[in-house]
């Protein structure tokens, strides 16, 4: 199994000394109301108006994303990508780079050094996604996202009473038609992969516009809900026959390469990491971590049963799953079991009164399972929910039980632990008193740009967590399934690089997915497509392994002081952040590497 290794040099990230410590989470208090970001020099000032602006500007553009993330001012917008609109877009990136470089540097307080750097990147990987590869020419997902995600996000987050939310989901749904119109403008020769991908999420589009967007709105009745429905009609109807364009035009004559480059790979992790590495560092790294942990999988898997092999072992602990039916019960044990777990071992403290609800996930959002949380730069928290998809009743018993092997026991407190706790959920409470707005940021919409190492990165390491720290250590299922998860994460870096080099086709990624990491054929399929159009997908996996990397670090350095509690609580703290970031702020270390 293993591909030969290739020697890691990664250059150390220079950077001023300065050490930071908070004290615990301050749940449902917007970070401004205790911190002096911003106010300290009159450079934090001028760079906070600038965040104010940037934040603003950005959320027009993409005011989609903008609203998942907690701003609200754009919500009856729809994105324009039209030429004349992404040519004015680069022209004001270009700008605030200009602004960002402007700024006297040395005269920045930490938290705003820290916010400057992550700012200029994102600005950099913005830039190479509208004015590099040209991203809205190659991928009719953008499209569909920008509609989906958008009336989504409005019909699931309550940031607004019904009635305004229905009235942005109409404003919205009128400029669905320009949208489309500018799809059919720059799509001109895209992967094979993404028009089928986009033809996909085009069709769950028109579905939700025709019976969940009402299903969601139940109430109340009146003209704001009438005028929706209205125009939720006619929005279907052209997203229907921009689809059937899709099938018909578009899908045949799509020839375009899966590859984007080596060079643009390393560009992304530079820009939205600030991660410096090469492509064969990248797998040098990736491949010597996955043979390690496919060997811990063949030795836990004689723990369990030493007279069989690993894979009959695996399969058979993916068959111990819950009744149909029974998944959200389910689902709430295994939460409080790990809350119990993590308050038990000190792993993080958990604000009175907070839990994580859980919900089976409403009719038009049947994903696996997702946390909801409130995003940290809403005002006022929304309400966080984890939705779990049971399997559907009326389907046969045999497909019922195939779904839901993915939540067979060990793997639903892994999945558990990754969504809610201590992962995702815990990170977006302790986020509230993130200083600034920038590390509040989480995007969450592939494949648009974002530091993932930082977000995907902890939750990712929080799975680990918990089996390390002992939960059901008597149990080696647990720890098989936390691997699995893991080998999964360091195969979408090695996909990636290999697909975006050019050296692998989808279905050679698909056959690594099934054959290294143990994927069935159909998720391995899906794994593959997903590193076409989301080249950096492997920030799960360096993000937990920065995070390893940082946490032996800070003991060393701490010694007996060390605690474990005290500095998981710094790093979520710290926000959604590359991890050099949460390396200065902590350690004010500025040679060390942050990933080897």
């Amino acid at each position: 199994m293993r591909l030969g290794l290739i020697a890691v040099l990664l250059g150390a990230l220079a950077f001023l000394a300065w050490r930071v410590e908070r004290s615990g989470p301050t749940a449902g208090r917007p970070a401004a109301a205790t911190s002096t970001y911003g106010t300290r020099t009159e450079a934090a000032r001028a760079f906070s108006n600038l965040v104010d602006e940037y934040l603003d500007t950005w959320a027009g553009h993409h005011p989609s994303i903008a609203a998942g993330n907690g701003l609200h001012d754009h919500d009856g917008e729809l994105e324009d990508y039209s030429p004349e609109a992404v040519t004015a877009e680069v022209a004001w990136l270009k700008t605030v780079k200009q602004r960002l470089r402007d700024l006297p540097r040395a005269d920045l307080p930490p938290d705003e050094l820290v916010d400057h750097r992550i700012l200029d990147g994102l600005v950099d990987s913005w830039l190479l996604e509208l004015d590099g590869i040209r991203n809205h020419t190659r991928n009719p997902m953008l499209y569909a996202s920008a509609i989906a995600d958008g009336v989504h996000n409005l019909m699931t987050m309550e940031s607004a009473d019904a009635i305004t939310r229905m009235r942005r989901v109409t404003t919205k749904l009128r400029q669905v038609p320009r949208l489309l119109e500018a799809g059919r403008t720059n799509l001109a020769n895209p992967p094979r992969v993404l028009v089928e991908r986009g033809i996909t999420m085009f069709e769950g589009a028109s579905v939700m516009l025709g019976g969940d967007l009402e299903q969601a709105f139940p109430a109340p009745d009146g003209e704001a809900r009438n005028a929706m429905l209205v125009e939720a009609r006619a929005a279907r109807t052209a997203i229907d026959e921009f689809t059937g364009w899709m099938r018909t035009d578009l899908l045949p004559r799509a020839t375009g390469k899966n590859a984007l480059g080596g060079e643009y790979v390393e560009a992304r992790y530079r820009a939205e990491e600030l991660l410096d590495v090469t492509t064969q560092e990248l797998l040098a790294i990736g491949v010597r971590e996955l043979s390690r942990e496919q060997a811990m999988f063949q030795s836990k898997a004689k723990d369990v049963d030493p007279t069989t092999d690993f894979l009959t072992v695996w399969r058979r602990i993916r068959t111990d799953h819950p009744a149909p039916g029974g998944l959200v019960d389910a689902t709430r044990r295994t939460v409080d079991d790990l809350q119990r777990f993590v308050e038990a071992k000190g792993l993080a403290s958990i604000p009175a009164g907070e839990r994580v609800t859980v919900e089976a996930s409403r009719p038009f959002d049947l994903g696996l399972a997702s946390m909801h949380a409130s995003p940290p730069l809403e005002p006022v928290p929304v309400k966080s929910i984890y939705y779990v998809t049971d399997a559907n009743p009326t389907w046969p018993r045999e497909r019922q039980d195939a779904w839901l092997e993915r939540f067979n026991t060990a793997s639903l407190a892994i999945t558990s632990a990754h969504e809610a706790m201590p992962g995702h959920w815990v990170h977006s409470l302790y986020m509230r008193d993130t200083p600034g707005k920038i590390r509040r940021i989480w995007i969450g919409l592939n494949p648009f740009p974002q530091p993932s190492s930082g977000q995907d990165g902890w939750a990712h390491y929080a799975e680990h967590l918990v089996v390390e720290q002992g939960y059901h250590a008597e149990d080696p299922r647990y720890a098989m399934a936390q691997l699995a998860e893991s080998m999964t994460r360091i195969c979408r870096l090695i996909a990636g690089v290999y697909t975006h080099l050019g050296v692998w086709s989808v279905d050679d990624a698909a056959k690594f997915f099934e054959d290294q990491a143990f994927v069935p054929p159909q998720a391995a399929r899906q794994e593959a497509v997903r590193v076409v159009y989301d080249p950096t997908n492997g920030g799960y996996f360096l993000g937990k392994h920065a995070m390893f990397k940082l946490r032996d670090d800070v003991q060393v350095k701490e010694g007996d002081r060390f605690s474990l509690r005290q500095f998981h609580e710094r790093v979520m703290r710290n926000g959604i952040a590359p991890w050099w970031a949460h390396r200065f702020l902590i350690l004010g270390d500025s040679t060390g590497k942050v990933v080897q």
